[in-house]
């Protein structure tokens, strides 16, 4: 797991973020199995090359589709991400990127967010852009990140509606919405923020000022797809690891938020929407457990589990689609071990283990789904998969090279 602070000078494309993610060590092939696993039904590719912007050495990232990529509306893209393979909060965080992008869209035009039908931001690119942004937010675990506040840009830009002032509209709404601030203008004008680059910050970044790092272990640039006059056009992201310096080697120990509170008088059919919704919001936990209030009233404590810095966008979620009038917080310390992702071949397909400790525990996301497909009881697939298991351990332990 990973602190990252997002420096925003230049300011930030979804092709932007996904290119400093690879710089910082995201696995190229990692990146392109995720993305193959969307299964697009029409020819795209992507490119990544090294190069500068004012003098400063970087990665560039390109998605490329079709020249004639049609119009796709929120159901559509909705459908592509979640028919993917990609892991459960990847594919919440990429869907809940695209609603957002719909939802500003939709007010920007004075229609649903379902009737928005896309155009740049429906793009190849733009699914490209964000599903990877999604994997990479995932894949390189980034549980607490800041960013300087963004640059607006000004003047105009040329997109399917026409002619729009820059920054355009859905990005104003974008900003305005999920309260992103933004830097006095510098004087530098051209689209500095894209819609998909506001879509990532609003669903990535805990809070915004100044660099709160306390040392900066590793640096990735992504750079823009042209030169701006007077400062290198590119992203820098500077990260943190966080375990270092532990009680021992694989344990790493780091601070946590705890939200709670008790409710007495909410439908209990509410709560699944609920969970699904702290689940998208990237909550690391979150348990339900009985409790008797006074009177003897009957009632729910929910515990929701945060990185340091979520805890006021959680706590907004919770106000807002809870009947709760007040949550509870604290600052807890906390010890765990230090996590790796396997994937072995079986003849169901890939199967993913979580290796920590020592210990291989298949996911289970991957039994279910061999479950479903199979007909088979869970306690069946996970006797059947054993043995892969143990060949893929004895391949990854000192002796088996």
């Amino acid at each position: 797991m990973i602190r990252a602070h997002l420096d925003l000078q230049a300011g930030i494309a979804g092709d932007m973020f996904l290119a400093a993610c690879l710089d910082l060590g995201l696995s190229r092939r990692a990146l392109a199995s995720a993305l193959e696993s969307l299964k697009l039904n029409f020819p795209w590719a992507h490119s990544v090359r090294r190069g500068s912007r004012g003098g400063v050495g970087g990665l560039r990232f390109r998605g490329e589709g079709p020249g004639e990529q049609g119009h796709r509306g929120l159901r559509e893209i909705l459908a592509i991400i979640g028919r993917s393979s990609l892991p459960k909060p990847v594919r919440q965080r990429a869907e809940a990127m695209f609603r957002t992008l719909a939802e500003a869209e939709g007010k920007v035009h004075g229609i649903p967010p379902e009737a928005v039908h896309f155009h740049e931001v429906g793009a190849t690119d733009a699914i490209i852009d964000l599903c990877g942004a999604a994997f990479a937010i995932w894949k390189l675990g980034m549980t607490e990140v800041t960013a300087s506040a963004a640059p607006l840009g000004g003047g105009s830009v040329t997109c399917h509606h026409g002619t729009l002032p820059v920054p355009v509209p859905a990005v104003v709404e974008i900003f305005r919405r999920h309260r992103i601030p933004v830097a006095p203008h510098d004087g530098l004008e051209g689209e500095r923020v894209t819609p998909t680059g506001a879509a990532i910050l609003a669903h990535l970044v805990d809070d915004y000022g100044g660099l709160r790092l306390t040392r900066i272990d590793r640096v990735g640039h992504g750079l823009g797809s042209r030169e701006l006059a007077g400062r290198p056009n590119l992203l820098r992201i500077l990260v943190e690891e966080k375990g270092r310096g532990g009680e021992r080697p694989g344990v790493i120990r780091d601070r946590v938020a705890l939200l709670s509170t008790h409710i007495d008088d909410m439908n209990p059919e509410w709560y699944g929407p609920l969970w699904e919704r702290l689940q998208g919001a990237g909550v690391l936990d979150v348990a339900l457990m009985p409790i008797t209030m006074k009177k003897g009233r009957p009632a729910t404590r929910l515990e929701v589990i945060v990185a340091v810095g979520q805890e006021g966008r959680v706590a907004r979620l919770l106000l807002e689609h809870t009947t709760t009038l007040g949550v509870r917080v604290a600052e807890w310390d906390r010890f765990t071990l230090e996590r790796a992702h396997e994937r072995f071949t079986t003849p169901w397909g890939d199967v993913r283990a979580v290796v920590a400790g020592g210990l291989w525990r298949l996911e289970f996301e991957d039994l279910a789904r061999i479950a479903r497909t199979e007909g088979w009881s869970l306690p069946l697939v996970q006797q059947r998969l054993m043995p892969f298991l143990e060949a893929a351990r004895e391949r990854h332990s000192p002796r088996g090279g």
